[in-house]
């Protein structure tokens, strides 16, 4: 196998959106939440993933952490969230494709969870019982994330003590 090539697989944060929007999608998406969408720190790159569907689309974004506007982007895009720092979960296998794909069943895909919610108020709840952890509300944009990413990390670890049956050593 050629090691040419680093791989990433991020580690999503879901940020749950309580603007209301539209009246559709008040409609549609009645409840504490209206919208969901990942976003995840990438340290190799200083940078953070965005993911986000919506109904006219899906936004992939790359924000550089040393761009000026960075900063700024990020508090915006993360007012009036809350979040959840999500463990790595086995895909799921599914004997037929889900219909749909709307911002609750592309973040279901996008973290691998079994759930039967339509809409972000059910899909959060569901995201604590697959132990995700709520994150606490930060000062600033980017303190929301490193807090998320500190929780996330603090699940791993409390998960590798639990499952792990052989003690780790470092080999030299």
């Amino acid at each position: 196998m050629n090691n040419c090539f680093d791989i990433i697989e991020p580690s999503w944060i879901l940020v749950f959106c309580k603007n209301p929007g539209r009246w559709w999608v008040r409609l549609l998406a009645w409840g504490r939440y209206h919208h969901v969408k990942a976003i995840a720190h990438l340290p190799r790159l200083r940078g953070w993933l965005i993911y986000d569907v919506k109904f006219n689309g899906t936004r992939v974004i790359l924000a550089h952490e040393d761009d000026p506007g960075t900063s700024a982007f990020l508090r915006d895009y993360l007012d009036n969230t809350d979040t959840i720092a999500m463990p790595r979960l086995p895909m799921p296998k599914r004997n037929f494709p889900q219909l749909g794909f709307w911002c609750t069943i592309a973040m279901k895909h996008l973290i691998g969870i079994r759930s039967r919610a339509l809409r972000p108020d059910q899909f959060w709840h569901d995201c604590i019982a697959a132990g995700g952890m709520p994150c606490a509300r930060p000062i600033s944009g980017r303190g929301i994330l490193v807090r998320a990413r500190r929780a996330r990390t603090k699940l791993l670890r409390a998960a590798t003590r639990v499952t792990s049956p052989v003690p780790r050593t470092v080999l030299s």
